[in-house]
Protein backbone atom coordinates (compact mmCIF):
# COMPACT_ATOMS: atom_id res chain seq x y z
CA UNK A 1 0.00 0.00 0.00
CA UNK A 2 1.89 3.61 -1.19
CA UNK A 3 1.79 5.90 2.08
CA UNK A 4 1.86 9.46 0.71
CA UNK A 5 5.52 11.52 1.75
CA UNK A 6 3.15 13.57 4.50
CA UNK A 7 1.46 10.68 6.27
CA UNK A 8 4.57 8.99 6.53
CA UNK A 9 6.72 12.16 8.02
CA UNK A 10 3.79 12.40 11.08
CA UNK A 11 3.68 8.51 11.47
CA UNK A 12 7.69 8.58 12.08
CA UNK A 13 7.51 11.63 14.23
CA UNK A 14 4.34 11.91 16.09
CA UNK A 15 5.27 9.49 18.45
CA UNK A 16 8.26 11.25 19.95
CA UNK A 17 7.48 14.43 19.22
CA UNK A 18 4.02 14.32 21.89
CA UNK A 19 6.41 12.61 24.27
CA UNK A 20 8.49 15.37 24.35
CA UNK A 21 6.13 18.01 24.27
CA UNK A 22 3.25 16.39 26.49
CA UNK A 23 5.91 15.08 29.24
CA UNK A 24 7.19 17.99 29.95
CA UNK A 25 4.20 19.60 30.44
CA UNK A 26 3.11 21.86 27.56
CA UNK A 27 -0.32 22.51 26.54
CA UNK A 28 -0.96 22.70 22.68
CA UNK A 29 -3.82 25.20 23.37
CA UNK A 30 -1.15 27.67 24.89
CA UNK A 31 1.59 27.78 22.24
CA UNK A 32 3.58 30.72 23.49
CA UNK A 33 4.40 28.84 26.73
CA UNK A 34 6.67 26.15 26.06
CA UNK A 35 10.06 26.15 26.99
CA UNK A 36 13.46 25.69 24.66
CA UNK A 37 15.56 23.14 22.32
CA UNK A 38 17.85 22.16 19.85
CA UNK A 39 20.32 19.99 17.52
CA UNK A 40 23.93 18.79 17.74
CA UNK A 41 25.12 15.47 16.81
CA UNK A 42 25.96 15.83 13.24
CA UNK A 43 29.40 17.54 14.73
CA UNK A 44 30.21 14.10 16.46
CA UNK A 45 29.55 11.81 13.26
CA UNK A 46 30.26 13.74 10.53
CA UNK A 47 29.29 12.72 7.19
CA UNK A 48 27.08 9.78 8.84
CA UNK A 49 24.01 12.36 9.15
CA UNK A 50 23.59 12.89 5.36
CA UNK A 51 24.22 9.16 4.50
CA UNK A 52 21.39 8.26 6.53
CA UNK A 53 18.88 10.97 5.75
CA UNK A 54 20.15 10.56 2.34
CA UNK A 55 18.60 7.43 2.19
CA UNK A 56 15.62 8.15 3.89
CA UNK A 57 14.52 10.77 1.71
CA UNK A 58 15.50 8.48 -1.23
CA UNK A 59 13.30 5.70 0.16
CA UNK A 60 10.18 8.47 0.48
CA UNK A 61 10.90 9.40 -3.63
CA UNK A 62 10.56 5.34 -4.49
CA UNK A 63 7.28 6.74 -5.91
CA UNK A 64 9.07 9.38 -8.44
CA UNK A 65 9.51 6.62 -11.95
CA UNK A 66 8.48 9.20 -14.41
CA UNK A 67 9.02 11.65 -17.02
CA UNK A 68 8.19 15.49 -17.21
CA UNK A 69 9.00 17.57 -20.21
CA UNK A 70 9.49 21.19 -19.82
CA UNK A 71 9.71 23.77 -22.62
CA UNK A 72 9.98 21.35 -25.00
CA UNK A 73 13.19 19.56 -23.05
CA UNK A 74 12.62 16.00 -21.49
CA UNK A 75 13.45 16.33 -17.91
CA UNK A 76 14.58 12.36 -16.78
CA UNK A 77 14.04 11.71 -13.17
CA UNK A 78 15.79 8.08 -12.91
CA UNK A 79 17.72 6.62 -10.23
CA UNK A 80 20.54 9.03 -10.35
CA UNK A 81 18.99 12.38 -10.46
CA UNK A 82 17.13 11.02 -6.95
CA UNK A 83 20.35 10.24 -5.29
CA UNK A 84 21.33 13.82 -6.36
CA UNK A 85 17.88 15.08 -4.67
CA UNK A 86 17.97 13.14 -1.77
CA UNK A 87 21.26 14.29 -0.43
CA UNK A 88 20.75 17.57 -1.50
CA UNK A 89 17.67 17.08 1.36
CA UNK A 90 19.86 15.45 3.74
CA UNK A 91 22.44 18.55 3.42
CA UNK A 92 19.86 21.44 3.49
CA UNK A 93 20.42 22.33 6.65
CA UNK A 94 24.23 23.72 7.92
CA UNK A 95 26.01 24.55 10.49
CA UNK A 96 24.62 27.65 10.48
CA UNK A 97 21.21 28.63 9.34
CA UNK A 98 22.25 31.35 6.98
CA UNK A 99 23.60 28.80 4.98
CA UNK A 100 20.91 26.71 4.75
CA UNK A 101 19.97 25.63 0.89
CA UNK A 102 16.65 24.85 0.10
CA UNK A 103 16.93 24.86 -4.17
CA UNK A 104 16.45 21.69 -4.61
CA UNK A 105 12.31 22.78 -4.15
CA UNK A 106 12.76 24.42 -7.56
CA UNK A 107 13.52 20.88 -9.18
CA UNK A 108 11.03 19.45 -11.62
CA UNK A 109 12.01 16.18 -10.14
CA UNK A 110 11.68 16.48 -6.97
CA UNK A 111 8.65 15.24 -5.51
CA UNK A 112 8.73 14.54 -2.04
CA UNK A 113 7.14 16.65 1.17
CA UNK A 114 9.26 17.34 4.57
CA UNK A 115 8.17 19.63 7.33
CA UNK A 116 8.57 22.86 6.90
CA UNK A 117 9.10 22.64 3.14
CA UNK A 118 6.17 25.11 2.16
CA UNK A 119 7.13 27.53 3.76
CA UNK A 120 10.61 27.56 1.55
CA UNK A 121 11.03 29.36 -1.80
CA UNK A 122 8.74 31.84 -1.41
CA UNK A 123 8.45 34.24 -4.33
CA UNK A 124 8.00 38.37 -2.68
CA UNK A 125 8.02 40.62 -5.88
CA UNK A 126 9.70 40.39 -8.94
CA UNK A 127 13.41 38.82 -7.83
CA UNK A 128 12.81 38.15 -3.76
CA UNK A 129 12.69 34.62 -2.27
CA UNK A 130 11.59 34.04 1.58
CA UNK A 131 12.30 30.98 3.43
CA UNK A 132 10.85 30.42 7.39
CA UNK A 133 11.97 27.74 9.13
CA UNK A 134 13.86 26.55 12.21
CA UNK A 135 14.60 23.56 15.01
CA UNK A 136 12.87 22.41 18.01
CA UNK A 137 16.16 19.98 20.44
CA UNK A 138 15.26 18.88 23.33
CA UNK A 139 17.85 17.17 25.37
CA UNK A 140 17.55 15.07 28.82
CA UNK A 141 20.70 15.05 31.04
CA UNK A 142 21.85 12.86 33.91
CA UNK A 143 24.88 14.14 35.43
CA UNK A 144 26.75 11.91 37.85
CA UNK A 145 29.31 13.56 40.03
CA UNK A 146 30.51 16.31 37.83
CA UNK A 147 27.84 18.66 37.31
CA UNK A 148 29.19 22.09 37.82
CA UNK A 149 32.99 22.45 36.51
CA UNK A 150 34.86 19.13 36.78
CA UNK A 151 34.37 15.85 38.53
CA UNK A 152 33.11 17.72 41.55
CA UNK A 153 30.94 14.69 43.43
CA UNK A 154 27.21 16.46 42.63
CA UNK A 155 24.43 14.70 40.62
CA UNK A 156 21.71 16.67 38.80
CA UNK A 157 18.99 15.28 36.55
CA UNK A 158 17.36 17.89 33.91
CA UNK A 159 16.02 18.74 30.86
CA UNK A 160 17.00 21.64 27.91
CA UNK A 161 14.68 22.68 25.58
CA UNK A 162 15.34 25.03 22.42
CA UNK A 163 13.62 26.58 19.54
CA UNK A 164 14.80 28.72 16.47
CA UNK A 165 13.08 30.32 14.08
CA UNK A 166 14.65 31.95 11.13
CA UNK A 167 13.51 34.11 8.45
CA UNK A 168 16.05 34.85 4.82
CA UNK A 169 15.00 37.36 2.72
CA UNK A 170 17.11 37.00 -0.43
CA UNK A 171 15.79 40.70 -1.91
CA UNK A 172 18.21 39.74 -5.27
CA UNK A 173 21.24 38.48 -6.11
CA UNK A 174 23.44 41.13 -4.58
CA UNK A 175 21.45 41.69 -1.37
CA UNK A 176 19.54 39.93 1.51
CA UNK A 177 18.53 40.05 4.97
CA UNK A 178 18.69 37.31 7.97
CA UNK A 179 17.65 36.83 11.34
CA UNK A 180 17.20 34.51 13.50
CA UNK A 181 15.45 34.00 17.59
CA UNK A 182 16.71 31.82 19.74
CA UNK A 183 15.11 30.82 22.98
CA UNK A 184 16.61 27.90 25.53
CA UNK A 185 14.89 26.76 28.79
CA UNK A 186 16.38 24.26 31.40
CA UNK A 187 13.48 22.46 33.62
CA UNK A 188 13.72 19.93 37.12
CA UNK A 189 17.81 20.75 38.35
CA UNK A 190 18.70 20.60 41.46
CA UNK A 191 21.54 23.03 41.02
CA UNK A 192 21.63 26.69 39.22
CA UNK A 193 21.55 26.59 35.15
CA UNK A 194 25.02 26.83 33.56
CA UNK A 195 25.32 30.24 31.81
CA UNK A 196 24.94 28.44 28.02
CA UNK A 197 22.02 26.50 29.24
CA UNK A 198 19.12 29.31 29.67
CA UNK A 199 18.49 32.65 27.23
CA UNK A 200 14.86 33.69 26.65
CA UNK A 201 13.51 35.00 23.60
CA UNK A 202 17.25 36.01 22.48
CA UNK A 203 18.24 37.55 18.70
CA UNK A 204 20.84 34.92 17.62
CA UNK A 205 21.34 36.14 14.41
CA UNK A 206 20.18 39.75 12.29
CA UNK A 207 22.24 41.18 9.56
CA UNK A 208 22.52 42.41 5.96
CA UNK A 209 24.38 41.14 3.32
CA UNK A 210 25.61 43.05 0.04
CA UNK A 211 27.63 41.56 -2.94
CA UNK A 212 29.58 44.49 -3.99
CA UNK A 213 31.79 42.85 -6.86
CA UNK A 214 31.77 39.91 -9.20
CA UNK A 215 34.03 38.43 -11.37
CA UNK A 216 34.71 35.64 -13.42
CA UNK A 217 36.79 34.63 -10.12
CA UNK A 218 34.05 35.00 -7.74
CA UNK A 219 32.21 36.97 -5.60
CA UNK A 220 32.67 39.56 -3.35
CA UNK A 221 30.45 40.25 0.13
CA UNK A 222 29.93 42.39 3.14
CA UNK A 223 28.37 41.75 6.08
CA UNK A 224 26.76 43.70 9.16
CA UNK A 225 25.37 42.72 12.11
CA UNK A 226 24.23 40.15 14.97
CA UNK A 227 26.05 37.08 13.33
CA UNK A 228 27.92 33.38 14.31
CA UNK A 229 30.71 32.24 13.24
CA UNK A 230 31.81 28.67 12.25
CA UNK A 231 35.07 28.23 10.33
CA UNK A 232 37.17 24.79 9.58
CA UNK A 233 37.06 21.83 12.59
CA UNK A 234 35.66 24.26 15.17
CA UNK A 235 38.91 23.99 17.26
CA UNK A 236 38.92 27.64 17.29
CA UNK A 237 35.89 29.01 15.91
CA UNK A 238 32.57 27.62 16.76
CA UNK A 239 28.79 28.79 17.20
CA UNK A 240 29.19 25.81 19.81
CA UNK A 241 25.90 24.06 18.82
CA UNK A 242 25.78 21.24 21.49
CA UNK A 243 25.31 24.43 24.15
CA UNK A 244 21.64 25.03 24.38
CA UNK A 245 21.83 28.94 23.91
CA UNK A 246 25.16 28.66 20.98
CA UNK A 247 27.35 31.30 20.63
CA UNK A 248 26.91 34.41 18.33
CA UNK A 249 29.00 38.12 17.82
CA UNK A 250 28.23 41.42 16.65
CA UNK A 251 30.08 43.05 13.91
CA UNK A 252 30.99 43.40 10.43
CA UNK A 253 32.43 40.81 8.15
CA UNK A 254 33.71 41.11 3.90
CA UNK A 255 34.04 37.85 2.56
CA UNK A 256 34.93 36.26 -0.66
CA UNK A 257 33.59 33.06 -2.27
CA UNK A 258 35.62 31.39 -5.56
CA UNK A 259 35.64 28.42 -7.14
CA UNK A 260 39.21 27.27 -5.12
CA UNK A 261 39.30 29.74 -2.44
CA UNK A 262 37.24 31.07 0.52
CA UNK A 263 38.57 34.05 2.52
CA UNK A 264 36.87 35.55 5.29
CA UNK A 265 38.23 39.15 7.15
CA UNK A 266 35.68 39.98 10.29
CA UNK A 267 36.09 42.09 13.22
CA UNK A 268 33.69 41.65 15.97
CA UNK A 269 32.62 41.36 19.75
CA UNK A 270 31.19 38.54 21.61
CA UNK A 271 27.72 38.02 23.16
CA UNK A 272 27.24 36.25 26.52
CA UNK A 273 24.33 35.72 27.26
CA UNK A 274 21.97 36.77 30.32
CA UNK A 275 18.91 34.94 30.40
CA UNK A 276 16.22 37.96 31.50
CA UNK A 277 17.90 40.81 29.24
CA UNK A 278 18.20 41.41 25.98
CA UNK A 279 21.79 40.01 25.20
CA UNK A 280 24.28 43.04 24.17
CA UNK A 281 28.04 42.92 22.80
CA UNK A 282 30.94 42.87 25.62
CA UNK A 283 32.44 46.17 24.45
CA UNK A 284 35.79 45.18 26.34
CA UNK A 285 36.58 42.23 24.52
CA UNK A 286 37.52 41.89 20.64
CA UNK A 287 37.76 38.99 18.37
CA UNK A 288 38.93 39.80 14.88
CA UNK A 289 41.24 37.67 11.99
CA UNK A 290 41.29 36.54 8.65
CA UNK A 291 40.69 33.27 8.05
CA UNK A 292 40.92 31.38 4.48
CA UNK A 293 40.10 28.04 3.23
CA UNK A 294 41.20 26.11 -0.02
CA UNK A 295 39.24 23.85 -1.63
CA UNK A 296 41.08 23.69 -5.22
CA UNK A 297 42.22 19.70 -4.51
CA UNK A 298 39.86 17.14 -4.81
CA UNK A 299 39.94 15.18 -1.79
CA UNK A 300 41.77 17.89 0.75
CA UNK A 301 40.99 21.31 2.49
CA UNK A 302 43.39 23.53 3.86
CA UNK A 303 42.78 26.14 5.90
CA UNK A 304 45.08 28.95 6.91
CA UNK A 305 43.76 31.93 9.42
CA UNK A 306 45.03 34.70 11.84
CA UNK A 307 42.79 35.41 14.79
CA UNK A 308 43.16 38.24 17.26
CA UNK A 309 41.13 37.97 20.61
CA UNK A 310 41.51 41.04 23.02
CA UNK A 311 40.08 41.92 26.55
CA UNK A 312 40.65 44.90 28.24
CA UNK A 313 39.19 44.19 31.48
CA UNK A 314 41.17 41.04 32.29
CA UNK A 315 43.73 42.59 30.85
CA UNK A 316 44.99 40.20 27.47
CA UNK A 317 45.62 40.14 23.65
CA UNK A 318 46.49 37.18 21.91
CA UNK A 319 47.70 36.98 18.35
CA UNK A 320 46.84 33.05 16.91
CA UNK A 321 48.39 31.93 13.54
CA UNK A 322 47.09 28.25 12.49
CA UNK A 323 46.88 26.54 9.76
CA UNK A 324 44.62 23.23 9.09
CA UNK A 325 45.04 20.04 6.53
CA UNK A 326 42.35 17.71 6.23
CA UNK A 327 41.66 15.01 3.52
CA UNK A 328 41.78 11.54 2.44
CA UNK A 329 43.43 9.06 -0.18
CA UNK A 330 41.79 6.04 -0.77
CA UNK A 331 40.63 4.43 2.58
CA UNK A 332 43.54 6.36 4.47
CA UNK A 333 42.40 10.07 6.30
CA UNK A 334 44.44 12.29 7.68
CA UNK A 335 44.39 15.68 9.21
CA UNK A 336 46.49 17.96 11.26
CA UNK A 337 46.03 21.71 12.79
CA UNK A 338 48.79 23.46 14.58
CA UNK A 339 48.51 27.19 15.97
CA UNK A 340 51.21 29.13 17.43
CA UNK A 341 49.45 32.32 20.12
CA UNK A 342 51.62 35.12 21.09
CA UNK A 343 50.61 38.01 22.47
CA UNK A 344 50.52 39.62 26.59
CA UNK A 345 48.16 38.08 29.33
CA UNK A 346 48.13 40.60 32.53
CA UNK A 347 51.85 41.76 32.62
CA UNK A 348 53.42 39.04 31.29
CA UNK A 349 54.66 38.36 27.41
CA UNK A 350 52.31 35.24 26.21
CA UNK A 351 53.76 32.14 23.86
CA UNK A 352 51.54 29.41 23.38
CA UNK A 353 50.16 27.10 20.89
CA UNK A 354 48.24 23.87 19.99
CA UNK A 355 48.27 21.11 17.89
CA UNK A 356 46.74 18.18 16.77
CA UNK A 357 47.92 14.83 14.59
CA UNK A 358 44.89 12.58 13.10
CA UNK A 359 45.14 9.46 11.50
CA UNK A 360 42.49 7.14 10.00
CA UNK A 361 40.98 4.25 7.94
CA UNK A 362 37.65 4.21 6.54
CA UNK A 363 36.64 0.78 5.68
CA UNK A 364 34.11 1.46 3.47
CA UNK A 365 34.14 -2.03 1.41
CA UNK A 366 32.79 -4.14 4.35
CA UNK A 367 29.89 -4.46 6.70
CA UNK A 368 28.96 -1.53 8.35
CA UNK A 369 31.40 0.27 7.01
CA UNK A 370 33.56 1.39 10.27
CA UNK A 371 36.20 4.09 10.17
CA UNK A 372 39.13 4.55 12.85
CA UNK A 373 41.08 7.30 13.83
CA UNK A 374 43.92 7.80 16.34
CA UNK A 375 44.49 11.10 17.40
CA UNK A 376 47.00 13.31 19.24
CA UNK A 377 45.91 16.49 20.61
CA UNK A 378 48.38 18.87 22.67
CA UNK A 379 48.15 22.25 23.90
CA UNK A 380 50.60 23.83 26.39
CA UNK A 381 50.76 24.94 29.91
CA UNK A 382 52.68 27.91 31.70
CA UNK A 383 54.51 27.79 35.23
CA UNK A 384 52.44 31.28 35.23
CA UNK A 385 48.63 30.22 36.24
CA UNK A 386 46.17 30.92 32.99
CA UNK A 387 49.15 32.16 30.70
CA UNK A 388 48.75 28.85 28.66
CA UNK A 389 46.72 28.74 25.40
CA UNK A 390 43.85 30.14 25.34
CA UNK A 391 41.62 28.26 22.79
CA UNK A 392 39.37 30.78 21.98
CA UNK A 393 35.82 30.29 20.64
CA UNK A 394 35.32 26.70 19.87
CA UNK A 395 33.39 23.42 19.96
CA UNK A 396 35.74 21.90 22.43
CA UNK A 397 32.74 19.66 23.77
CA UNK A 398 33.68 17.40 20.08
CA UNK A 399 37.17 17.18 20.90
CA UNK A 400 38.06 16.85 24.33
CA UNK A 401 35.46 14.46 25.83
CA UNK A 402 31.67 14.84 25.74
CA UNK A 403 31.88 15.29 29.32
CA UNK A 404 33.29 18.82 29.02
CA UNK A 405 35.58 18.41 31.73
CA UNK A 406 38.68 19.73 30.21
CA UNK A 407 39.63 22.69 28.07
CA UNK A 408 42.17 22.90 25.71
CA UNK A 409 44.94 24.61 27.87
CA UNK A 410 47.91 22.78 29.51
CA UNK A 411 46.92 18.87 28.44
CA UNK A 412 47.89 16.66 26.24
CA UNK A 413 45.03 13.66 24.56
CA UNK A 414 45.75 10.11 23.24
CA UNK A 415 42.07 9.50 21.38
CA UNK A 416 41.41 6.54 19.31
CA UNK A 417 37.84 6.98 17.41
CA UNK A 418 35.59 4.36 16.02
CA UNK A 419 32.31 4.71 13.89
CA UNK A 420 30.35 2.33 12.40
CA UNK A 421 26.67 2.12 10.30
CA UNK A 422 25.08 -0.92 11.28
CA UNK A 423 22.25 0.33 9.12
CA UNK A 424 21.70 3.58 6.86
CA UNK A 425 19.56 5.34 9.56
CA UNK A 426 21.70 4.23 12.50
CA UNK A 427 25.21 5.47 13.64
CA UNK A 428 27.25 4.12 16.31
CA UNK A 429 30.23 5.70 18.04
CA UNK A 430 33.11 4.83 20.21
CA UNK A 431 35.96 7.28 21.96
CA UNK A 432 39.02 6.63 24.14
CA UNK A 433 40.35 9.24 25.95
CA UNK A 434 43.77 9.68 27.75
CA UNK A 435 44.56 12.66 29.72
CA UNK A 436 47.64 14.10 31.12
CA UNK A 437 48.79 17.61 31.93
CA UNK A 438 51.28 18.93 29.60
CA UNK A 439 53.15 21.16 32.11
CA UNK A 440 53.31 19.75 35.98
CA UNK A 441 53.91 23.37 37.21
CA UNK A 442 50.35 24.08 35.86
CA UNK A 443 46.73 23.62 36.68
CA UNK A 444 43.83 21.57 35.38
CA UNK A 445 41.76 23.89 33.36
CA UNK A 446 37.85 23.68 32.62
CA UNK A 447 35.88 24.00 29.14
CA UNK A 448 35.97 28.15 30.07
CA UNK A 449 39.58 28.29 30.58
CA UNK A 450 39.53 29.04 34.81
CA UNK A 451 41.47 26.32 37.03
CA UNK A 452 39.69 23.22 38.08
CA UNK A 453 38.75 22.84 41.64
CA UNK A 454 37.51 24.76 44.76
CA UNK A 455 40.13 27.53 44.70
CA UNK A 456 40.70 28.68 40.99
CA UNK A 457 42.23 31.51 42.49
CA UNK A 458 45.34 29.71 43.83
CA UNK A 459 44.91 26.01 42.41
CA UNK A 460 46.68 23.01 43.11
CA UNK A 461 49.22 22.01 40.74
CA UNK A 462 51.81 19.14 42.11
CA UNK A 463 51.45 15.84 42.24
CA UNK A 464 50.39 13.98 39.10
CA UNK A 465 50.19 14.92 35.49
CA UNK A 466 47.79 11.88 35.10
CA UNK A 467 44.05 13.31 34.79
CA UNK A 468 42.43 10.12 34.00
CA UNK A 469 40.25 8.34 31.16
CA UNK A 470 37.02 8.71 29.35
CA UNK A 471 34.83 6.62 27.31
CA UNK A 472 32.41 8.11 25.07
CA UNK A 473 29.72 6.40 23.43
CA UNK A 474 26.91 7.53 21.48
CA UNK A 475 24.30 6.16 18.83
CA UNK A 476 22.25 7.97 16.08
CA UNK A 477 19.20 7.42 14.47
CA UNK A 478 17.46 9.20 11.69
CA UNK A 479 13.50 9.12 12.36
CA UNK A 480 13.18 11.56 9.00
CA UNK A 481 15.27 13.52 6.90
CA UNK A 482 15.12 16.23 9.38
CA UNK A 483 14.49 14.65 12.39
CA UNK A 484 16.85 12.72 14.78
CA UNK A 485 17.05 10.45 18.02
CA UNK A 486 19.98 10.63 19.95
CA UNK A 487 21.98 8.56 22.71
CA UNK A 488 24.75 8.90 25.01
CA UNK A 489 26.79 7.42 27.29
CA UNK A 490 30.06 8.55 29.03
CA UNK A 491 32.15 7.35 32.13
CA UNK A 492 35.65 9.56 33.67
CA UNK A 493 37.85 7.44 35.47
CA UNK A 494 39.61 9.67 37.69
CA UNK A 495 42.95 9.70 37.60
CA UNK A 496 45.94 10.28 39.88
CA UNK A 497 46.00 14.05 39.86
CA UNK A 498 42.04 14.18 41.18
CA UNK A 499 42.71 11.09 44.01
CA UNK A 500 45.57 12.64 44.78
CA UNK A 501 44.96 13.06 48.88
CA UNK A 502 47.51 15.97 48.94
CA UNK A 503 45.38 17.66 46.52
CA UNK A 504 42.77 19.77 48.37
CA UNK A 505 40.95 21.21 45.11
CA UNK A 506 38.82 18.00 44.79
CA UNK A 507 37.29 16.59 47.49
CA UNK A 508 35.54 13.74 45.86
CA UNK A 509 38.32 11.45 44.42
CA UNK A 510 35.94 9.19 42.30
CA UNK A 511 34.60 8.72 38.88
CA UNK A 512 31.79 10.39 37.10
CA UNK A 513 29.14 9.09 34.60
CA UNK A 514 27.64 11.25 31.96
CA UNK A 515 24.04 9.91 30.30
CA UNK A 516 21.77 12.00 27.59
CA UNK A 517 19.00 11.60 25.14
CA UNK A 518 18.46 13.89 22.64
CA UNK A 519 15.47 14.38 19.79
CA UNK A 520 15.42 17.26 17.14
CA UNK A 521 13.14 18.15 14.71
CA UNK A 522 13.92 20.11 11.58
CA UNK A 523 11.33 22.66 9.72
Amino acid sequence: MFIDSQTRFWLQNAAVAGLLFWGSGLQAEEPYSFVSPSDLTSVHLEGAATEAVAADAMESMESMDYLEAAAGDAIVCDAKKKKELAAQVAGAYKGVYYENNFSYLCDPCYDDWHLGENMKRICVGDCGVFDLGGEYRARYHNENNFRGLGPTGRDDNFLLQRLRVYGNYQINDWARVYAEMLHATSEFEDFAPRPIEENYWNLQNCFADIKFLETCEGEYWARYGRQELLYGAQRTVSPLDWANTRRTFEGVKAFYRGSDWDVDAFGVRPIFPTRDTFDTPNYDQAFYGIYSTYKGKKDQTLDLYWLAYENTARPFNYQTLGSRLKGKRGGLLYEAEAAVQFGTFTDNDHSAGFYTLGLGHEFSDICWKPTIWTYYDWASGDSTIGNGYDHLFPLAHKYLGFMDIFGRRNITDINFLLTAAPDPKLKLLAWWHIFNRQNDEDAAYSVVMTPLGTNPTNPFTGGSKYLGQELDLMASYSISAHSDLVLGYSHFFTGSFFENAANPDFPYKGDADFFWAQYSLRF
